[in-house]
């Protein structure tokens, strides 16, 4: 079964057993919770956003594959709440999903032994493949099983709205003072909510989208770097023009991870929002903008996106523009770091700059991104003592200290936009002001849950257009029609 049928599968089972999944996670672990006491020794605030220094990190902390001693790239300052130990009990260790290998999550596996140094509780992370993760979470939750405390959400904004729907997953309202929402962007918060309107999550981090260029590519093609989305369309094709006229096949104007749904909903949500619209319309329905899917469409059409990108996954794309293949691709912060690494770009170096994801034209703003929350969700069945111990781990992972570590350590875009104020941060990281600039503009919606199946179905329709099969409004409005058949 392919995971979009696991996701239709279990969409049906959310519906038809929302009442009676409800009633089973009822019992939220409140006796235990309420030994915590989040506000002391101090207020919460400034509980998770104290700072003390950057440290070297010691041996102590190599651990999961990862060998992170001899770096200075340790932030401390994170303070536990009074109560946390009554409220644990006897919890020694923690089970959670993880995405991906750790030997590429330095930044993680460093917040982890973090906090066992704090609580004595180790977390046992389980390494899965994003396409497994959300099949996982469904089949542990509809079997009541506790064989799993937490979950790991690559796609916080479809994930939370479809386990809340079902109770399938614990609300983390407790640590969610309006005081501390106040220190995330307001819009990228949305993307944690679930269908109640509660919080469900905290963010670990973004995944904020940059426009990545070939410096000499452009200037021999005769282009700037675009300022606005139509721009890029007209710009990328000359780059391609060039670079099949002067280098030969295989070179591109252009690349994108179109054969992924993911990234596909990505640059569907940019372009939707840089015109001050969302995704979901007034009616609560979800609705494909005219105008950002002739864009997207363009940018194959009539702009220089090479059709191979039809098939790239999130990882394929940036390894094309890595190895010299591509003039233009937009892809996450972290790349910042991979691309100036010469065992990885091996074709570009000395020769990329990055700049903000464009404005539309017609609007102001430019490096407005989807907010790409990676989240954890907490299993409702498990013990009272296992919900305190995962809501602390929760709580740590959204401070000041956890999210420095992110950034500083791995690359990874800060949920928290102090962090980029951090004097480590701006004299040792790549382009801090840029990426402050995009996470500032970071969006949000909780999407419904049956929002995976319309991205895969967005991704069939755009490789229709793409082939010829369709023109551009043909398919807007015979997607559309398929969206509002399953809403």
């Amino acid at each position: 079964m392919s995971k979009y049928s696991v996701v239709v599968v279990s969409l049906l089972l959310v519906i038809a057993g929302f009442a009676f999944a409800r009633g089973a996670a009822e019992g939220t672990g409140e006796e235990a919770l309420s030994k915590i006491q989040w506000e002391k020794p101090i207020p919460m605030v400034d509980r998770i956003t104290k700072q003390g220094p950057v440290e070297v990190i010691p041996a102590w902390y190599d651990d999961y594959g990862v060998k992170l001693s001899g770096r200075k790239g340790m932030l401390t300052g994170y303070i536990l709440p009074d109560g946390w130990k009554e409220a644990i009990g006897d919890v020694k260790e923690l089970v959670l999903t993880n995405s991906g290998g750790m030997k590429h999550d330095p930044a993680t596996a460093l917040n982890a032994k973090v906090f066992e140094k704090l609580t004595g509780i180790h977390l046992n992370l389980i390494e899965m493949k994003d396409p497994l993760l959300w099949p996982k979470s469904l089949a542990v939750v509809m079997a009541k099983s506790t064989d799993v405390d937490l979950f790991y959400a690559t796609r916080a904004m479809l994930e939370i709205p479809h386990m809340s729907a079902a109770g399938w997953i614990m609300d983390m309202d407790v640590i969610w003072t309006e005081p501390t929402k106040k220190l995330f962007p307001p819009k990228q918060l949305r993307a944690l909510k679930g269908v109640d309107g509660k919080m469900y999550g905290p963010p670990i981090v973004l995944w904020g989208q940059y426009l990545f260029y070939r410096k000499s590519w452009l200037e021999k093609a005769g282009v700037k770097v675009p300022d606005t989305w139509q721009e890029l369309v007209t710009a990328s094709k000359k780059v391609d023009d060039w670079a099949r006229a002067n280098l030969g096949p295989g070179n591109s104007g252009m690349v994108y991870p179109a054969g992924d749904p993911d990234p596909l909903h990505q640059i569907w949500a940019m372009t939707t929002y840089a015109q001050k619209k969302t995704i979901i319309n007034e009616q609560g329905k979800v609705a494909v903008d005219k105008a950002s899917w002739q864009l997207v469409t363009d940018l194959w059409t009539k702009g220089g996106m090479s059709k191979e990108s039809m098939e790239y996954l999130w990882s394929a794309a940036p390894e094309v523009f890595a190895k010299g293949k591509g003039g233009f691709i937009i892809t996450g912060g972290v790349y910042m770091n991979n691309f100036a690494d010469p065992e990885f770009g091996t074709g570009i170096q000395n020769d990329w700059g990055v700049a903000l994801v464009p404005k539309f034209e017609g609007f102001d703003a430019k490096g407005i991104n989807l907010a790409g929350n990676d989240s954890f969700m907490i299993n409702p069945y498990i013990s009272p003592e296992k919900k305190a111990a995962a809501i602390l781990w929760c709580d740590f992972l959204r401070s000041y200290q956890a999210q420095f570590n992110e950034l500083y350590v791995e690359g990874n875009e800060s949920s928290m936009i102090s962090v980029y104020d951090h004097p480590a941060i701006k004299s040792q990281v790549s382009y801090p002001e840029l990426r402050k600039a995009t996470v500032a503009q970071q969006a949000g919606e909780a999407f419904p849950p049956g929002m995976m199946d319309v991205m895969q179905l967005y991704k069939e329709y755009l490789h229709r257009v793409i082939l010829g099969q369709l023109g551009a409004e043909e398919a807007r409005q015979k997607l559309q029609g398929e969206i509002d058949s399953i809403q």
